[in-house]
């Protein structure tokens, strides 16, 4: 269990770090590791309100990418549909 709050921690302070600096600059590749930072927490988190909050993070910030980013291709819409919900 120590195990996971550690990583629970350090990716909450990770993804704290990245917002820091994607305000700066709004790097669509931020935003995507930041979407995938709290994917992770997600998929780690039992806790239901704690999950939702998560994935609601993960979505939000995957739009952010997606409003930055390259146009995509139909087959990549069709991939992170499947991952992210969108």
């Amino acid at each position: 269990m120590m195990q996971d709050d550690k990583k629970h921690e350090l990716l909450i302070s990770a993804i704290d770090y990245l917002k820091v600096q994607y305000a700066m600059g709004q790097s669509p590749c931020l935003a995507l590791v930041i979407s995938r930072h709290y994917r992770l927490l997600a998929e780690s988190c039992v806790e239901n309100n704690n999950k939702t909050n998560y994935v609601n993070q993960a979505s939000s910030w995957f739009g952010c990418y997606l409003k930055k980013a390259k146009p995509l291709t139909e087959a990549e819409m069709q991939i992170y549909s499947g991952v992210y919900g969108a």
